[in-house]
């Protein structure tokens, strides 16, 4: 049952694992991939349409610029206010503006099949380039819808019958002022458009991709297929491309999904549209999401072999300790083989036999350690009867005090009277055991009754300067933490004596959740060697002498002392910090969790 169990398991679980990662891989990429070919396809499209709309209208721009000849020549004025009826100067002037304005233009751009100017009046001047057969007639024919058809802001017109014949024809109206518009004739040039079709018939798009031009009233001016030109384009597909201008739309067309985009020119007025088929499209799709499962079904079988026989070679070192461990359960030591492996299964394997090694040893001092406990709850039982008899000494000593201060009071000394009963008062303060926060009214109330004592010991009051706000003299701070810090500063701060100008300042505030006491001197100092090994000791919270070879006995607790019970009471984060400059005295900083941010504070 175990071995089935855990080989099922283990296979179980690197099924699950390789099948969640496969399938997480496989899609990601599959839509990465995806999306990136969608948006090839598209950038694709979008770039082959942009270039050709680029091309043909920078085509189409030089040849409104080559007009730009013709319609500053004075000849032009003069033939557009001619006289209808007056044919001799009609034939004079034609004759003349054949020679010096249209001829030059069309040897200039041998493109041009033919230049023509015609007036409203109905003249027409014409000039054609190796064409035999004369269209004046057609043209002075087609006035009126030269004129309803070619655009009212002077600009050059492609007119809709253009690639039937296999030219393009650009129209312009003209007036008899180059700023006026009382337009009173029309120009008109006609191309071959074997150029636009080379540039136009290079645009490939796969199998089922073509490239087509169509104009704003739906006649299509340029298809692969020839028999089309002229035609007008499909309702629906026209109404579908107008609606969706400079974009890409997908429409059922000739029984085929298609992917239509299409750029509109707003020189010449054409839209072009590249077509493919939906199908062709997502073919390469198609390629990745097959290559995509075929890897993935691949993968997935190599993966769940190796997964097996991984699981495998845990599984058989197991079973063999299951045995041995079912017979060491009997009694019987037994020691299992190694498997020569050199990996983590021989070293759990020996482990277990060094295991089994030692059990049996083990066992043998399992008497020896019950007699060694008995014999260590009999000494704690010892400590605790000593640790009673040392709480009835103070009863004592405060029964000897007051005594001493009954005498006092008899021989009427003051002095003694007032150093003896600071001394009780500081001794009772500093044994209760059941204070380990206090507020700061009680630490200074201590302090107070130590600096009674030093008072007449320097035999002058000493300029103590308590500067601590009301509002803070009840926030919580670890008892016995002020006076040792006041007494060492009296011990190092000031070893020659004490002068007027000495001083010790006390202080506190609230920084962020912070408690900070201050306690200041001006005395000497320390230099900048010691003050550095004596902050390195407490931050290694080195259980040394701090400041001197007898600073722990003199000062009776010591920094370290202080430092180490604020750590306890409150945690590692907070405690004691020391500053000094030499000749300008030392800061010491207290540093504890405010009590708004504690509540009711509790020993760490």
């Amino acid at each position: 049952m175990f071995r089935s169990n855990l080989a099922f398991k283990i296979f179980t679980s690197f099924v699950v694992l390789i099948l969640f990662a496969l399938t997480i891989t496989s899609v990601s990429i599959y839509v990465r991939s995806s999306a990136e070919l969608e948006r090839y396809n598209k950038d694709m499209l979008t770039q082959l349409v942009n270039n050709a709309l680029h091309h043909t209208d920078l085509y189409l721009e030089k040849y409104e610029r080559a007009t730009l000849s013709v319609l500053t020549s004075s000849l032009v004025k003069e033939f557009l206010e001619l006289d209808a009826k007056n044919a001799f100067q009609y034939y004079s002037k034609s004759n003349e503006m054949i020679e010096r304005v249209i001829r030059p233009v069309m040897i200039i751009n041998p493109e041009i099949v033919m230049v023509y100017l015609l007036s409203y009046n109905g003249k027409i001047i014409s000039d054609i380039n190796n064409v035999t057969a004369s269209k004046d007639e057609v043209i002075q024919d087609s006035l009126e819808e030269l004129k309803q058809q070619t655009r009212e802001d002077g600009r050059m017109t492609v007119m809709d019958y253009s690639f039937v014949d296999g030219t393009v024809a650009l129209t312009r109206k003209i007036a008899n002022r180059q700023t006026s518009k009382a337009f009173k004739g029309i120009l008109g040039i006609e191309l071959r458009i074997e150029e636009l079709k080379t540039l136009w018939e290079d645009i490939h798009l796969g199998d089922s991709g073509y490239f087509f031009i169509v104009n704003d009233r739906g006649r299509i001016i340029f298809h692969p297929n020839s028999d089309k030109i002229g035609k007008q384009l499909d309702g629906d597909l026209f109404t579908l491309i107008m609606d969706h201008q400079n974009s890409s739309v997908i429409s059922e067309h000739e029984g085929i999904s298609r992917v239509f985009y299409n750029k509109r020119s707003e020189y010449s007025g054409w839209t072009l549209v590249a077509t493919t088929s939906l199908a062709e499209t997502r073919k390469p799709i198609m390629n990745v999401r097959q290559t995509t499962i075929v890897s993935a079904i691949l993968t997935c079988f190599a993966a769940l072999l190796v997964a097996f026989k991984f699981g495998r070679s845990i599984t058989k070192p197991i079973q063999l300790l299951v045995a041995a461990m079912r017979e060491t359960e009997k009694g019987n030591w037994t020691r299992v083989p190694l498997l020569g492996k050199k990996d983590e299964r021989d070293r759990l394997i020996l482990s277990y036999n060094i295991m089994v090694d030692r059990l049996s040893g083990l066992v043998d001092q399992v008497y020896k350690t019950e007699l060694e406990n008995r014999a260590n709850l009999l000494h704690r039982k010892t400590a605790e009867f000593q640790a009673l008899q040392l709480q009835i000494n103070p009863h004592f000593m405060y029964n000897t005090l007051e005594t001493i201060v009954s005498y006092a009071i008899i021989q009427d000394s003051k002095e003694i009277r007032e150093i003896v009963r600071a001394l009780a008062y500081m001794l009772r303060y500093a044994i209760r055991t059941d204070l380990e926060e206090v507020t700061v009214a009680n630490e200074l109330k201590h302090l107070l009754h130590y600096m009674t004592i030093m008072n007449h010991r320097f035999e002058r009051e000493f300029p103590l300067d308590i500067a601590i706000p009301s509002e803070l003299l009840l926030e919580k701070m670890v008892t016995l933490t002020l006076q040792p810090v006041v007494e060492n500063a009296f011990k190092h701060a000031f070893p020659d004596g004490i002068d007027e100008y000495h001083t010790i300042k006390i202080d506190a505030k609230l920084e962020d959740d912070l408690f900070l006491i201050v306690i200041s001197d001006n005395g000497v100092g320390m230099s900048a060697e010691r003050l550095s090994e004596i902050q390195s000791r407490l931050m290694r919270h080195e259980p040394s002498q701090m400041l001197g070879s007898k600073s722990e006995t003199d000062s009776g607790i010591g920094l370290l002392n202080v430092h180490s019970r604020i750590r306890m009471v409150f945690g590692d984060e907070y405690g004691l910090a020391i500053n000094s400059v030499l000749g300008e005295g030392t800061t010491v900083l207290l540093r504890m969790p405010a009590a708004q941010t504690t509540g009711k504070l509790s020993i760490t």
